[in-house]
């Protein structure tokens, strides 16, 4: 039995700019698409009433359905991003999945009808699946196991701030010309991104090892020093070994298409549950559905601040808490990270539930009305530090090789379900519950994450995803 080779030891000397370079390009569209996100609670007020922008004021039916629609076009969009990552790369389907965003503030800007906007946020759930399945993936396979944490925590830390850039474009500036200004991060991201290279998994996976060796060199800052490549030799030969590619030649070692037998590994399945579980516990936090309705919350609580204004508040938090992520994912525990988070949003989602409570129990609640806005940010504040973004961090991790780019699909389709089930059907859900209720049911599914993270999802920082199979592997033997 041959010994697994541990990851290359990193040297002082070596380079990582080029990759905060890659993943801070990549992350425009993240930006873009958080602006996407960010569209529907300034604007949803303005679309209601007397004033709206369309041809006739849009009903509470047609609102819901221009919130959800969103995640439907994301559903179908990851099982065409999916197929479209493995087939043309990494590169390529990033570059398209700017074109639905273009599209979907095109459709803003000149259409005149609610049906216009249907098909907007169609194509902006298009463009969401592109980015949250693919951006994480990126960067997942360009970074070093050392930084990996981190660069993968910017992809939330982009999209929370696009979407404080979309509430302050709404609050300040009119219907239109918002989205003739925000039009432009898409087209952006394709000047900046074009010039960066696939990442080295597929070009080796398509037997480009030459372009795999020299996307390394760029990203790890590799030199002609003996000690570098050395480096750059060991580096090379654990991905062709991980990818299956056998010999110099760099024949395949096997067939590269997916089948039924890849899935028997209990480590595999245990790794595709977990997925499942950690992104219907990241929509059920409520953070999704509350970013969407935000404004409209805080006008039904009955807050004192103009709800637009609140909403800012909340995207500020909302950005902070990511920032903060990026800054303390790599040097603590996932788990440990995790399990605060979940916990604190719990604590928070059960303080807005008490505030509901009292309010439709006939209690004076003016002397608490600030209470919805200091939960709420509370909550996004510590989800942002922990769930929102750990979700797709530990999802690209604990996939395996193979099955990275076909699992990431099938849980980001499944998350999509999940988010379409949760922003369609909250406002049901506070008639039926109350939003007391609500905040109430969210709070338990956090406490549910809290338990699940601590006995079943495995700890990745630091580790490689060689590292991190071998564990649930030897776990799933030892239990």
């Amino acid at each position: 039995m041959t010994e697994s080779k541990l990851p290359v030891e990193i040297k002082p000397d070596r380079k990582v700019f080029n990759q905060y370079l890659a993943v801070l390009c990549v992350n425009i569209i993240s930006l873009a698409q958080g602006t996407a996100i960010g569209w529907l609670s300034p604007f949803l007020p303005l679309l209601i009433s007397t004033n709206s922008p369309l041809n006739a004021p849009v009903t509470d039916i047609q609102a819901t359905w221009i919130a959800s629609l969103l995640c439907v076009g994301a559903i179908f969009g990851t099982v065409l991003f999916g197929w479209s990552a493995d087939k043309f790369g990494r590169k390529f389907s990033l570059c398209m999945a700017a074109l639905p965003l273009i599209g979907f503030w095109a459709c803003v800007a000149f259409g005149g009808f609610v049906e216009v906007l249907y098909a907007a946020r169609l194509l902006a759930g298009l463009g969401a699946a592109g980015v949250f399945l693919l951006v994480p993936l990126y960067v997942t396979e360009i970074a070093e196991d050392r930084i990996r944490g981190t660069l993968g925590s910017f992809f939330i830390l982009f999209i929370n701030m696009g979407t404080l850039v979309c509430f302050i474009a709404g609050t300040y500036m009119s219907y239109h010309v918002t989205s003739y200004v925000l039009i432009l991060l898409p087209i952006l991201f394709l000047v900046c991104f074009i010039r960066l290279p696939e990442t080295p998994q597929h070009l080796i996976k398509c037997n480009k090892i030459e372009a795999a060796e020299g996307v390394l060199k760029f990203l790890r800052g590799y030199t002609t020093s003996p000690e570098h490549l050395e480096q750059l030799k060991e580096e090379m030969s654990r991905l062709m070994s991980t990818i299956a590619i056998r010999g110099k030649e760099g024949e395949s070692g096997e067939d590269s298409s997916i089948r039924l037998a890849d899935f028997a590994p209990f480590a595999t399945k245990k790794a595709l549950l977990i997925g499942m579980v950690l992104v219907t516990l990241n929509q059920f936090s409520g953070c999704f559905a509350l970013i969407n309705y935000t404004a409209h919350i805080f006008a039904e609580a009955g807050s004192n601040l103009d709800p637009n204004v609140s909403a800012m508040v909340v995207g500020a938090i909302q950005l902070a808490g990511s920032y903060v992520s990026t800054m303390v994912v790599d040097r603590c525990k996932r788990k440990v990270l995790y399990i605060v988070s979940s916990f604190g949003s719990a604590i928070g989602l059960g303080m807005m539930g008490v505030h509901a409570y009292l309010a439709v129990s006939g209690f004076d609640v003016s002397k608490i009305s600030w209470l919805p806005v200091a939960s709420l940010s509370f909550v996004i504040f510590i989800a942002s530090v922990g769930i929102l973004p750990l979700t797709f961090v530990i999802l690209s991790e604990i996939l395996p090789q193979k099955l990275r780019s076909f699992g990431g699909s099938l849980c980001t389709t499944f998350l999509w379900v999940v988010s379409f089930i949760v922003v369609k059907y909250f406002p049901v859900m506070v008639e039926v519950l109350g939003m007391h209720g609500c905040m109430w049911t969210f709070a338990g599914c956090c406490l549910f994450g809290v338990l699940f993270n601590a006995f079943f999802v495995p700890e990745t920082r630091g580790k490689s995803i060689d590292e991190i199979t071998l564990a649930m592997e030897s776990r799933s033997k030892a239990t």
